[in-house]
């Protein structure tokens, strides 16, 4: 069955594999380029997430199995979360630990890739009987993306950009080009989807819950759109069924409820009902929720994003109505959108991920039956005119290929350029891996923000300061870099401030210049142990 499954899937993979050969090579152009002067950080874009995931991955090479924040000197306890980072990790030892992890990193985002494809493939297939459709459909949801980027000249007036330009969970190319877990998830949420509409049998219903149980170990966010579809899916139904049919059709529609999706739907309350409670119950984790503010943009830009698109949907709405229930759900989904986007939550933005497979679903079918139309009627008129409009199907997917085509292609500018902050110089390596070595495991260093996001990718040491979220206070640390710095600030402050932050190490480099004129050279305090070029470090002394 599996190979049969494979089989018929060759073109699925044949473009799979293409897309991620497109999404390597901006990164393959970057390890070529650099050289004895300039080391690559292992990302083009969305530098500090990406250290930090490196980070993540270092502290599981080094023997963690739950994660404790580098980004900050707090004494946290261990938690369990970013498993899968640290769990990876695991796999890399000895010399070149850095380009180990990040080669690692972006062999998982490019299996993802491959996973992407074959899900929405899959996801797609249960609405769309023709291959055409099908691949069309697959490559809308995979690499197209909205209309947003025609607005870029007004990015001066206030605005972020286009959602494609700089949300990964929008659409798709973005995640593909970024973040493994992102497009694993994505995967596993459309498999559980596909699981539950069409079981038969209880036993599909339970490998959808397996799949969810999967998908709150790698990506507890994308439980929350889960619970939302399968909740209103199950509701929808229910309701209408009890006013058409009164008891027995409520009854009826309850139980398939059940028999479908309650497996999943359980293992996604219980993983929920975990991760509020674990956030709710430690202090740190309730701080970095507070700081990880991800607010949906206004409307208008997601009309931009989604809107321009739906109109082709309706050629399909006679496909939809006589579907059933099991094929309201793209509808449903796309109609939950609005609430997901600015539902009281400080990562609104991250709940749209997946649903712009349910745009291209919407809109492929609608393609798909304004072409059965023209294939059904060749002789009238209408039909001929119908089926002329085919050809825009293909102009309509060029057009939105075109923004994630602009975006790939300028990632060669960074990659083909070193400099910072893609690359990092090979001064500035070699004092984090002198570092690496002779600091423990967990020590805490102090040192510039743009410094300490780097730090704990290459060198398995906390700062006080290197990430929004994960950082507390950040803005109250950043003050407190300036002023230890400040030459007008007393040795008895600094001290102070070194061992209220349980720091053992400061490092000293281009960066920490630029906070300040005082040089740690002149404190009695602090221990030469490390000097090269621009850059050195010290061991707070006893």
């Amino acid at each position: 069955m599996r190979r049969a499954y494979f089989r018929q899937r060759l073109w699925v993979l044949a473009y799979g594999g293409f897309l991620t050969l497109l999404t390597a090579l901006p990164y393959a152009a970057a390890w070529q380029a650099q050289g004895q002067a300039w080391r690559f950080s292992g990302f083009l874009v969305g530098l500090e997430d990406g250290n930090s995931y490196i980070a993540k991955m270092l502290l599981g090479s080094q023997g963690a199995w739950l994660f404790r924040p580098p980004y900050t000197t707090w004494p946290v306890d261990s938690l369990p979360v970013f498993l899968p980072y640290l769990w990876l990790g695991k796999l890399a030892a000895g010399q070149a630990l850095h380009l180990q992890l990040t080669v690692l990193f972006h062999w998982v985002r490019l299996l993802g890739v491959v996973a992407l494809v074959l899900a929405t493939y899959d996801f797609l297939a249960l609405f769309l009987a023709a291959e055409r459709w099908r691949r069309w459909g697959t490559v809308l949801a995979t690499a197209g993306a909205g209309l947003g980027w025609l607005l870029a000249p007004f990015v001066h007036l206030g605005w972020a950009g286009p959602l494609c330009f700089y949300s990964p969970e929008t659409y798709g190319f973005l995640a593909a080009l970024l973040l493994p877990h992102l497009t694993w998830a994505r995967a596993l949420l459309l498999w559980i989807l596909r699981r539950i509409l069409t079981a038969r049998h209880p036993k599909a219903a339970w490998h959808a819950a397996l799949l969810t149980l999967i998908l709150g170990w790698l990506h507890p966010l994308e439980l929350v759109p889960l619970l939302a579809l399968l909740s209103v899916w199950g509701g929808v139904p229910l309701v209408w069924q009890g006013w058409r049919s009164g008891r027995k059709g409520a009854k009826l529609a309850w139980q398939r409820w059940v028999r479908m999706a309650a497996p999943a739907w359980g293992v996604a309350m219980l993983w929920s009902v975990f991760y509020a409670v674990l956030s709710y119950s430690r202090e740190y984790l309730r701080v970095w929720n507070a700081q990880n503010l991800i607010p949906s943009p206004p409307p208008w830009q997601y009309l931009f994003a989604y809107g321009w698109l739906l109109p082709f949907a309706w050629w399909g709405r006679r496909y939809w109505l006589r579907g059933g229930w099991r094929k309201a759900l793209p509808w449903l989904w796309v109609l939950l959108l609005p609430v997901l986007l600015y539902a009281p939550l400080t990562v609104q933005r991250r709940l749209a991920d997946g649903v712009w497979v349910a745009v291209s679903a919407l809109v492929a079918v609608g393609w798909a039956e304004r072409a059965r139309g023209s294939e059904q009627g060749r002789a009238s008129p209408r039909a001929r005119q119908a089926k002329r409009l085919l050809w825009g199907s293909t102009a309509l997917l060029g057009l939105a290929v075109l923004p994630n085509l602009l975006f790939w292609a300028q990632l060669f500018r960074p990659a083909l350029t070193p400099q910072q902050p893609v690359f990092l110089p090979q001064a500035e390596v070699a004092a984090f891996q002198a570092l690496a070595a002779q600091a423990q495991n967990g020590d805490g260093v102090l040192a510039a923000y743009t410094t300490g996001n780097a730090l704990p990718a290459w060198a398995p040491v906390r700062v006080i300061a290197g990430l929004g979220p994960e950082s507390p206070y950040l803005e109250t640390q950043r003050q407190n870099l300036h002023r230890f710095f400040d030459p007008a600030v007393s040795d008895d402050w600094r001290r102070d401030f070194l061992t209220e932050q349980r720091i053992r190490w400061v490092f000293w480099g281009p960066a920490e210049r630029d906070l300040g004129a005082w040089q740690p050279t002149s404190a009695a305090f602090l221990c030469l142990r490390y000097n090269n070029e621009a850059y050195a470090f010290f061991e707070v002394c006893p």
